[in-house]
């Protein structure tokens, strides 16, 4: 019962990062949005197959309605921008992740694959945190950390296999990172 609490709460925190990122946002991207919409509907998918646990899932199901949610704010509020060449070749590494999991089947390592994707996704997050950090609000990516550290906890609780950890722990530190530099940078 302890595991499906912390889990549905990581899914809370996750949602209320969201709410206040929303409220928050200076400058979001609705080209960097959408494609995190992309990658957190394959993210929710592949892990949703490695998993097979519904409380493992949550935070991810949460995640990707919001995505796309914050997408549709974007394009409401008219944040519109072309891709450039780092969100054209993210798009094609989850074409790659997704293609290799059509013809093998394999969750456990596309879900490794998927994960580098992410974190290279991120890059441009940390560059244009770093050249302007008052471009990011500090608080949803600490509100986002802390899901993230509640889902690694829901996974060690429920634990079956290491392959599940990559996600929590890969996300809780793309998103720590985040905070940390907008953190940084202003106070500096």
């Amino acid at each position: 019962m302890l595991a499906i609490a912390v889990g549905v709460l990581a899914g809370i925190v996750q949602l209320a990062g969201y709410w206040v990122y929303n409220r928050t946002a200076k400058k979001p991207s609705s080209m960097s949005w959408f494609i995190w919409g992309i990658g957190s509907l394959i993210t929710f998918y592949l892990y949703s197959e490695l998993v097979q646990d519904w409380v493992k899932e949550f935070l991810p199901f949460v995640c990707m309605l919001a995505a796309f949610a914050t997408f549709i704010v974007c394009a409401i509020r008219r944040k519109f921008d072309w891709p450039d060449r780092m969100d054209v070749a993210v798009l094609g590494l989850d074409v790659l992740v997704v293609a290799y999991w059509f013809l093998y089947r394999e969750a456990t390592w596309a879900n490794l694959l998927l994960q580098i994707d992410v974190a290279i996704s991120f890059i441009p997050q940390f560059r244009g945190v770093w050249r302007n950090p008052d471009s990011e609000d500090w608080k949803p990516w600490l509100i986002w950390s802390v899901a993230y550290l509640l889902l690694l906890t829901t996974v060690l609780m429920k634990w079956e296999s290491w392959w599940e950890l990559l996600y929590p722990i890969n996300y809780f530190l793309l998103h720590v990172s985040v905070f940390t530099i907008c953190k940084y940078r202003t106070v500096k």
